[in-house]
């Protein structure tokens, strides 16, 4: 009987040496996220212009539960208002998503951004320029339904790199 129990655990054995494996090398090879994952929220640029979409209404601020969004703006030229400063706070984020719900010309979305891992408060505060970089790339289409329905669909780049520098460690 032991030695049945004994064959039956080599067997085990190689049966997942010759299976792939299926770790993975987190830095090299990034996870895919799913199209739904709520990452960081970034403010996006209009795809066809190059500027950005914000019209600093406020709504987004006045919908987030935790007060994580503050802004300042002045008057525009060409589209009324637009925001001088714009800062996140992700030390206190939910990513409830509901500034994305709120934002009536879509300037901010949730990013596929995850690492969000910093040994300073400091780099947890996004600004402007730092939530328009990782919403570089973000567009918003509309595409048709194997059933025939028109939905709005946002498209994300491939690989969305942390603006923040990388120490090497030795």
């Amino acid at each position: 009987m032991a030695l049945l129990d004994r064959f039956k655990g080599f067997y085990v054995v190689l049966s997942q040496m010759l299976q792939p494996p299926v770790t993975r090398q987190y830095p090299k090879e990034p996870r895919k996220m799913t199209h739904r994952f709520r990452g960081i929220p970034v403010l996006v640029t209009d795809p066809e212009t190059g500027e950005e979409k914000c019209t600093a209404c406020g709504l987004c601020a006045t919908a987030c539960p935790n007060n994580v969004i503050t802004m300042t703006s002045e008057p525009h030229a060409t589209k009324g208002r637009h925001p001088v400063t714009y800062n996140i706070q992700a030390l206190r984020c939910l990513f409830c998503g509901l500034c994305v719900e709120a934002c009536p010309v879509k300037a901010i979305q949730m990013s596929h951004h995850f690492e969000l891992a910093s040994t300073s408060r400091d780099n947890l505060l996004y600004d402007k320029q730092r939530l328009l970089e990782l919403g570089r790339g973000i567009y918003d289409e509309v595409e048709q339904t194997e059933s025939g329905e028109w939905i709005e669909v946002t498209r994300f780049p491939e690989e969305v790199e942390s603006p923040q520098p990388k120490r090497e460690v030795a």
